[in-house]
């Protein structure tokens, strides 16, 4: 009998502990926001790689832009031509597609190919998809910040 119930009980912690820890991948709970401007960083060792800003209207993406975007001593914002002016449009262009859209299309941003349309042939250098989980991760900051300016 006892271990019955111990058995039990180990079953539903392991059940309990497996639920919980799935559900941290399903997906990040957004909240309602404040009408406000908003701002958040990606950095990684010491270094601010990615800076957005944007405004929420009714948990709605306006006004984003990049404040930063900088990887290995470059600039991406500064580039006129070459991969990294391309890796600058990427960017640029995953971002805009925030624009007028729920808060929660953050996360279509895990899939930069169905967002990313005019530079689809990403290759292995520009690695589009690591870049945005950079912006979701910046965008994620900013709203766990709250606002910056109303």
């Amino acid at each position: 009998m006892k271990k019955t119930i111990i058995s039990t009980l180990v079953i539903v912690l392991i059940l309990t502990i497996a639920a919980v820890t799935m559900s941290n991948f399903v997906g990040y709970e957004y909240d309602e926001y404040a009408d406000a401007t908003y701002r958040g960083i990606f950095a990684d060792r010491d270094s601010i790689q990615v800076n957005v800003q944007f405004t929420l209207e009714d948990n709605t993406f306006t006004d984003l832009s990049f404040r930063h975007l900088y990887h290995g001593r470059v600039n991406y914002l500064e580039e006129e031509e070459g991969v990294f002016a391309k890796i600058a449009k990427q960017h640029k262009e995953a971002l805009s597609y925030l624009e007028g859209k729920d808060v929660s299309a953050v996360d279509d941003l895990f899939e930069p190919e169905n967002v990313v349309e005019e530079y689809k042939e990403v290759d292995g250098f520009s690695a589009a998809t690591i870049r945005a989980n950079k912006i979701i991760s910046a965008v994620r900051d900013a709203l766990n910040r709250g606002p910056y300016r109303y």
